[in-house]
């Protein structure tokens, strides 16, 4: 998902594979003999993000898919305030004020950050957009669904809709529906695809790309994984690296992890029609990480108040020195 103005159009440096969805030559590897793809596609909401959409239709336009199945989550809360702003309905409000109480009692310092964000300006790839904006998906069925809460935790696809997208589709794409677990994930031909920001051998968990930043990490991992019932423990389909070494905030780290998203999508699904191609099992695994909490709170804030003061002091030597970009030295 090609990239917008705000995402990094540079290829994503020390790639494990290549992400661009595009044959080296830059031509159209459709072909035009190829049976196409049945694709489903679980989304979070009636809105997506901006990324999202472009890997959508990415895939759309070079994959040979026919996407035949939008699984819409009708329990999602919006993610952010723009989202919420974009939807504007009364029960979603509450819905979304409660989640932030939930979340506020559960990791109140990490919470604070995140009200913080959100009243800063919206990154143009979390921008929301309406699901009826993205090219592509006027033939595919719609079904709004609640998910099950699965044991121990996850969650399930309700048994109709697992078995009428599941066994009717090539392979399934999940945006949404957070942790999935169940028979749906072995019921499509090639499995559930979802994406990890993160080394599956190094960085398993969340949030994507942020403990990367606070081990002052020179890269940073993208994986599309084929998922099963242990947590990031999938087979990866596709994976890169991307550079971070000057990213000075987590911001800036998720920007160019994003990129990479958005360019992986469709090169993930061609790669389901070569013979030759294996998704690898990771060899071993590694942490589990989840959200932060106290010190690595007070870490977080103070390695972003910093990168926020190099950034700003880095654009105005730029204002002021206008050929330092295009000086050798």
């Amino acid at each position: 998902m090609c990239p917008a103005t705000d995402v990094p159009s540079s290829e994503p440096s020390n790639p494990k594979s290549d992400a661009t969805g595009t044959s080296p030559d830059g031509q159209d590897r459709r072909s035009p003999e190829a049976e196409l793809l049945r694709v489903g596609i679980l989304l979070p909401g009636e809105t997506v993000p901006a990324w999202m959409k472009r890997a959508i239709e990415r895939m759309v336009a070079e994959a040979d898919v026919e996407v035949a199945y939008l699984v819409v989550n009708d329990a999602a809360g919006p993610d952010d305030l723009s989202d919420l702003l974009a939807r504007s309905l009364s029960d979603e409000f509450r819905e979304y004020l409660s989640c932030g109480l939930d979340r506020l009692r559960s990791y109140p310092l990490w919470s604070l950050t995140g009200v913080v964000r959100q009243f800063g300006p919206v990154p143009e790839y979390r921008k929301p957009k309406r699901i009826e904006t993205i090219d592509g998906l006027s033939d595919a069925d719609r079904i709004r669904c609640r998910p099950i809460p699965a044991n121990g935790f996850g969650n399930r696809l309700p048994d109709d809709v697992a078995e009428t997208v599941g066994t009717n589709t090539d392979v399934v794409v999940r945006f949404g529906f957070g942790v999935l677990k169940g028979e749906f994930l072995e019921m499509p031909t090639h499995g559930v695809l979802s994406f990890h920001r993160g080394d599956l051998e190094s960085y398993r968990g969340q949030p994507g790309g942020l403990w990367e930043f606070l081990h002052d990490d020179p890269t940073a991992g993208v994986t599309l994984q084929r998922i099963g019932e242990t947590l990031d423990a999938g087979e990866v389909v596709v994976e890169t690296v991307v550079d971070i070494s000057d990213a000075h905030t987590w911001r800036e780290v998720e920007r160019r992890q994003i990129a990479a998203c958005q360019e992986m999508l469709a090169n993930g699904i061609v790669s389901l029609r070569d013979p030759a191609h294996d998704p690898t099992t990771p060899d071993s695994l590694g942490s589990l990480y989840t959200i932060p909490t106290g010190l690595d709170v007070l870490r977080y804030v103070g390695k972003t108040a910093v990168g926020r003061l190099r950034t700003l002091y880095a654009l105005d030597d730029v204002r002021g020195n206008p050929q330092s970009e295009r000086s050798p030295g």
